[in-house]
């Protein structure tokens, strides 16, 4: 993703980015992204209005830099899974993992942030929709080459690459409402696999996928 190299002007900063960066990708997971204000933000961290404002130079920056960061800690791995070498099978098994991890042990929000601002997109500012669309396209791609690599195999059922990666994208979006409604992880792994099984060629199909 494209980050802003412009040095910042004015006084010598003495807030902490890390720190408002990870309270406000946190608020926003927990509460929803167009819930939290940068008031909010500076409540729970104790940062001044003007200094958050001269860092990120808006509500719009702030949410824009949190997606920044958001897409290294959860979107990039699940890319990461996607161009692994490995078997179709294995792949969809890694994918329902990562998407049904438990969440409380990890100590993070159930759900997506990156779902959950894509659901409300048309309320965010221009450089956040327009990093949203960057991280969509990203995902996408990864999809795509991911199901062209599995037909290549023999290992993916007759279906076009571009609705199956929308098809991905959909339970993708399915497993996290429903995580965030509080569907046990396990249910919502069996929904996945249900989901994947039409993806997977009959003669490939593999323990998970039955």
């Amino acid at each position: 993703m494209n980050k802003d190299p412009t040095p910042k002007r004015g006084r010598p900063k003495t807030l902490d980015r890390d720190q408002i960066l990870q309270t406000a990708l946190l608020a926003y997971w927990s509460s929803g992204p167009t819930n939290v204000s940068i008031s909010d933000i500076c409540s729970m961290t104790g940062a001044s209005k003007p200094g958050v404002y001269r860092e990120f130079g808006s509500d719009d920056g702030l949410k824009k830099s949190v997606l920044e960061t958001y897409y290294d800690l959860a979107v990039q791995p699940l890319i990461d899974i996607l161009e692994k070498n490995q078997s179709t099978n294995e792949t969809t098994d890694a994918v329902i993992d990562f998407m049904t991890q438990d969440r409380e042990q990890l100590g993070i929000p159930q759900g997506c942030l990156f779902v959950m601002m894509r659901a409300h997109a048309q309320h965010l500012g221009p450089s956040t929709f327009e990093a949203l669309q960057d991280v969509r396209r990203y995902l996408f791609g990864a999809y795509e080459a991911w199901i062209e690599r599995s037909k290549s195999r023999g290992e993916f059922a007759n279906i076009p690459t571009d609705i199956a990666a929308q098809f991905i994208d959909a339970q993708h979006g399915g497993a996290m409402r429903m995580q965030r409604e509080g569907m046990p992880n396990d249910s919502i792994a069996g929904v996945l696999g249900t989901a994947f099984r039409v993806l997977v060629s009959d003669e490939r199909s593999g323990a998970r996928m039955n």
